[in-house]
């Protein structure tokens, strides 16, 4: 459950700065930088979350199913 709440704690900080630095790139002016954050922001998120399912989940779900790989 802790590695849950750090893993929360971490796309939360991933939203957190991704609203900031939109504050600082107007969308009209460079939309295409918006678009960047955005890809970065999700990547980023995406990334913490497969860390997460492989590194605690795979562990936990292979303790009551035999994977046959």
């Amino acid at each position: 459950m802790r590695e849950f709440t750090i893993l929360i704690g971490q796309l939360f900080f991933i939203a957190l700065l991704q609203t900031v630095l939109e504050l600082f790139i107007d969308p009209k002016e460079k939309p295409k930088h918006v678009q960047i954050l955005n890809i970065a922001c999700i990547i980023g998120s995406l990334y913490l979350l497969l860390q997460f399912v492989f590194q605690y989940l795979m562990g936990e779900i292979s303790t009551f199913v035999n994977f046959s790989f």
